[in-house]
C-alpha cells in the first residue's frame, strides 16, 4: 500500500506524539463533515440545477452521503480503531478522504460544466475556498497527503471553469489555481514548523528527563551521604556519652590543681569532639535544606550573658580582654531556637578568640523591633572599643573556604532563622562579626523596684573601668539607686577617696577593674586597706578566673576580708548580689529578684527508673542521678523495665530507645497501655537517644514519651530535665 506518511525523525516515531497529532486531525475533521454535506445538498436542490438535472443531483447527493458515512466511520470510532493499528487507521482515513475530495470535486465539476458560474455554483465555490483554507491547517502535519488532497479537490474544478471558454470561467479558474498554489506553499511551511516545534519540545523533555534523573541520582547520593553522617554521628555520640559522663562524675574537690587542669582539658576536648559531630550533621541538614528549627521561649539577655561568661576563661587564657554591652531594651522573652543561636555565637566567638587575632573583644547586642511583635536581634563581636556603626560590608564567603565548615554552618543557621552573618574587616571599624537573627517577641523587659530600694543612696567608686563598660555600669548602678563616681589610676583613686572622706561624703564601696597580665588592682586594694581613714572600706576587685585562682589573689582575699572578687566580664546580676553582700550584709539566699525564674528544684528522694543496656552508660547515668540526690533502679531492657514497673512505683523513667529484646519505644507504648487499662497515674518517660532528627523525636512522642534528652548526657541537661518533670508543683 502506498505510504503517504513515512516517519523519519524520533518525534514522528513517538506513538504518543503521533496519537495526539492524529487525534487533532480527527477532531477538526468531524466538525466539517456534516457542514460539507448540508452545503452540498442545499446547492444541488435549490435552484435551476435540480429542476434541470434532477437525477444527477440525487446521484451526487447519494454518493456524497456514502463517502461521508465512510469517513465518519473512521472519525467517530477513532479511539477503537486507532489503538489496534495507528498506521493502518491513518492510511485508511487518507484513502477515505481522497474519495471524499474526489466526489466533492465531481460535484464542483458537474455544477460548473452544466450550470455555469451561476448563483449555486458561486456559493459552493466560495464554500470550497473557505473549507480548504481550514483543512490546510488541520492536515498540515502530513504535507504529501495534504498536497494531493488539495489537488484532487480544487484543480479539476479550476480546469473545468477555464474550459467553459468565457471570461468568468477564465477568471475564477485562474483564481482557484493560484489559491491551490498558495495553500500548497502554506502546507509545506506549516508542516515544517509543526514538526520543528515538536522536535524542540521533545528535545526539551528529554533534557528535562535527563536532568531529573541526574537530580534523583544526586539526591540519592546526598541521602546516602547524610545517612552515613547521621549513623557515624550516633556512634560518636554513644562513645562521647561514656567519656563526658565519666568525667562529670569525677569529684574535683579531691584533686590537685594540676589534676583539675587536666580534667578540664579532657572535658573541653570531649566537648569539642561533640561539637564537631553536631556541626557535621548540621552542615548536612543545611545543604539539603532539611534543618528544622525549634521554637521555644527564652530570655535573650540571660542567654547572651551565659554565653559570654562561658567564653570568658577561654578568652583570658588567650590573653584577650572580653567586655560586653547589651541594649537595655532587649525583650524579656522571645520565641526562637536558643540552642541554634548559642551555636552560632559560640562558633563565631571561638573564631574571634583563636583565629581572628583580636587583642580585645567587645560584644554588643541590640534589638530592633518591627511594626508587629517581632524584631531582629543583632549581636556584634568586634575588636573595637565600641561598635557605633550599622553593620555593612562583605559577606564572609571568602573566609568560609579557609576556616572549615564552622562559618558555613553559622551562615546557614542564621539564614534559617531569617537573618545573616557577616565578617567585616577595615581600618576604620576594625574586625567585626555581625550576627542578625529574626525573633518573635513574647514579653518586653520589666523593671524591678525592689532592687532599687535596697541600694538607694549608696556611693560606689569605679576605678580603671574601661570606657564602654563604665557607661553601661553607671546606668545600671543608677537604676539600683547607687551613685557612681569614675576615676582612672592608682593615685587619683586614693586622692578622691580621701577628698570624699574629708567632705563627709565618703564612698561606701570601691570597685577596681584589674587588667590582664597584671595585678595592679591588688596594689591599690592594699593601699586602700592600709589607709587609716578608710581601712574598713568595702572593696570589689573584678579580675579573670585565672587571676582569681592564682596564689597571689587567694592570699590577698584571705588577708583582707573586706575585699570580694567578681569575675570579668562583670555580669550585672552577679554584681548586684556582691553589692548587697558588701553593703547590706545579705547572703545569697536573700538575693532572689522579682524576675528570677530559674531556681533549682529539690530532687532529693525521687525514685528514677533507668532503662539502659550499656554497662558504662548505666554506671555514668546512675552516678549523675545519685549526685543529684535521686534513688536509682537500673533495668537492662524494656522487658525488664515493665516487670519492675508492675511491682514498684517510680517518679520518672529514663528510657534508652535502642535496646535488645524490647526497645524503648515498644516498652513505652506498653507502659501507656497499662496505664489506660488500670486507670493509673501518668508516669513521665524521658527518652535517652543519640538519634536527634525531627523524625526520631516525632517517633518518641508518638510512642507516648513525654520528652527526650540527647546523648551524650550532660549533667546540667539531665538536671534541667529532672527539674522539669519532678520539680515543684508536679
Amino acid at each position: 500500500m502506498l505510504q503517504l506518511f513515512v516517519p523519519t525523525t524520533k518525534v514522528q516515531k513517538d506513538r504518543k506524539v503521533m496519537r495526539d497529532t492524529d487525534k487533532r486531525v480527527a477532531k477538526y475533521s468531524r466538525r466539517g463533515l456534516v457542514v460539507n454535506f448540508i452545503v452540498a445538498v442545499l446547492c444541488l436542490t435549490i435552484g435551476d440545477f435540480f429542476r434541470e438535472h434532477q437525477n444527477l443531483s440525487i446521484t451526487l447527493i447519494t454518493g456524497l452521503l456514502l463517502v461521508t458515512l465512510l469517513r465518519a466511520y473512521f472519525l467517530f470510532r477513532f479511539d477503537t480503531l486507532y489503538g489496534r493499528a495507528p498506521a493502518r487507521w491513518r492510511n485508511q482515513y487518507f484513502f477515505a478522504s481522497f474519495l471524499g475530495a474526489a466526489w466533492w470535486s465531481f460535484i464542483l465539476v458537474s455544477l460548473t460544466w452544466l450550470n455555469g458560474m451561476r448563483e449555486e455554483t458561486m456559493i459552493i465555490w466560495l464554500y470550497t475556498v473557505v473549507f480548504y483554507s481550514s483543512v490546510a491547517n488541520v492536515f498540515a502535519p502530513y504535507r504529501r497527503f495534504l498536497t494531493s488532497y488539495l489537488f484532487i479537490g480544487q484543480v479539476p474544478a479550476a480546469v473545468t471553469a477555464i474550459l467553459l471558454g468565457h471570461v468568468e470561467g477564465y477568471f475564477y479558474g485562474s483564481i482557484m489555481l493560484v489559491f491551490y498554489s498558495m495553500l500548497s506553499h502554506q502546507a509545506r511551511v506549516t508542516s515544517n514548523t509543526y514538526w520543528e516545534r515538536l522536535e524542540a519540545n521533545h528535545a526539551l523533555q528529554e533534557r528535562a528527563k535527563g536532568l531529573e534523573f541526574e537530580q534523583q541520582s544526586s539526591r540519592a547520593a546526598i541521602d546516602l551521604k547524610n545517612e552515613f553522617l547521621v549513623n557515624l554521628g550516633q556512634e560518636f555520640r554513644a562513645s562521647l556519652n561514656d567519656i563526658l559522663g565519666t568525667l562529670s562524675l569525677v569529684d574535683d574537690d579531691q584533686l590537685s590543681e594540676r589534676h583539675r587542669e587536666l580534667l578540664l582539658l579532657a572535658s573541653n576536648a570531649a566537648e569539642r569532639q561533640l561539637d564537631l559531630v553536631n556541626n557535621v550533621v548540621d552542615f548536612s541538614k543545611i545543604t539539603t535544606k532539611s534543618l528544622v528549627l525549634e521554637e521555644a521561649p527564652f530570655n535573650p539577655r540571660r542567654l547572651l550573658e551565659k554565653l559570654v561568661q562561658d567564653f570568658a576563661l577561654e578568652a583570658h587564657q588567650q590573653g584577650v580582654e572580653l567586655n560586653y554591652l547589651f541594649d537595655r531594651e532587649l525583650p524579656y522573652r522571645v520565641n526562637g531556637d536558643a540552642t541554634r543561636l548559642g551555636q552560632i555565637f559560640s562558633t563565631l566567638m571561638t573564631y574571634a578568640v583563636k583565629q581572628s587575632g583580636m587583642g580585645q573583644i567587645f560584644i554588643e547586642a541590640v534589638f530592633r523591633p518591627d511594626q508587629d511583635e517581632n524584631g531582629e536581634l543583632q549581636v556584634v563581636i568586634s575588636d573595637a572599643s565600641r561598635s557605633g556603626k550599622e553593620a555593612s560590608g562583605q559577606d564572609f564567603e571568602s573566609e568560609e573556604s579557609t576556616r572549615g565548615i564552622g562559618l558555613s554552618i553559622c551562615k546557614g543557621l542564621a539564614e534559617c532563622m531569617g537573618g545573616s552573618v557577616h565578617l567585616v574587616d577595615n581600618r576604620e571599624s576594625g574586625k567585626r562579626i555581625v550576627i542578625n537573627v529574626h525573633l518573635e517577641v513574647i514579653a518586653h523587659q520589666t523593671q524591678s523596684t525592689s532592687q532599687e530600694q535596697k541600694l538607694r543612696g549608696k556611693r560606689v567608686m569605679l576605678v580603671d573601668i574601661p570606657e564602654v563598660v563604665a557607661l553601661s555600669l553607671v546606668d545600671q548602678l543608677a537604676d539600683w539607686g547607687v551613685k557612681a563616681t569614675r576615676v582612672n589610676g592608682h593615685d587619683p583613686a586614693l586622692e578622691q577617696l580621701e577628698e570624699a572622706f574629708d567632705n563627709d561624703r565618703p564612698q561606701d564601696l570601691v570597685l577596681i577593674y584589674n587588667k590582664l597580665n597584671s595585678f595592679s588592682a591588688l596594689s591599690l586594694s592594699r593601699d586602700i586597706a592600709a589607709h587609716k581613714k578608710f581601712s574598713g572600706l568595702g572593696q570589689i576587685i573584678a579580675m579573670s578566673l585565672l587571676q582569681r585562682d592564682s596564689q597571689e589573689a587567694k592570699s590577698h582575699l584571705e588577708a583582707y576580708p573586706q575585699v570580694s572578687c567578681i569575675e570579668k566580664p562583670i555580669m550585672h546580676r552577679k554584681l548586684y548580689e556582691t553589692l548587697c553582700h558588701r553593703l547590706l550584709n545579705q547572703g545569697p539566699h536573700e538575693l532572689a529578684t522579682d524576675d528570677e525564674d530559674d531556681g533549682t528544684a529539690v530532687l532529693a528522694g525521687h525514685r528514677v527508673l533507668l532503662v539502659e543496656d550499656h554497662r558504662v552508660s548505666q554506671m555514668v547515668v546512675s552516678g549523675m542521678l545519685k549526685k543529684l540526690g535521686c534513688q536509682v533502679h537500673v533495668a537492662s531492657n524494656g522487658k525488664e523495665a515493665l516487670t519492675v514497673l508492675r511491682n514498684e512505683k517510680f517518679d520518672l523513667v529514663l528510657m534508652d530507645c535502642d535496646m535488645p529484646e524490647l526497645d524503648g519505644l515498644s516498652a513505652t507504648e506498653q507502659i501507656r497501655a497499662d496505664e489506660g487499662d488500670n486507670g493509673g497515674r501518668h508516669l513521665p518517660v524521658v527518652a535517652m537517644t543519640s538519634y536527634v532528627s525531627d523524625e526520631d523525636k516525632a517517633r518518641c512522642k508518638a510512642a507516648g514519651m513525654d520528652d527526650h534528652i540527647s546523648k551524650p548526657l550532660r549533667y546540667e541537661a539531665l538536671q534541667n530535665q529532672l527539674e522539669t518533670w519532678l520539680g515543684k508543683g508536679r
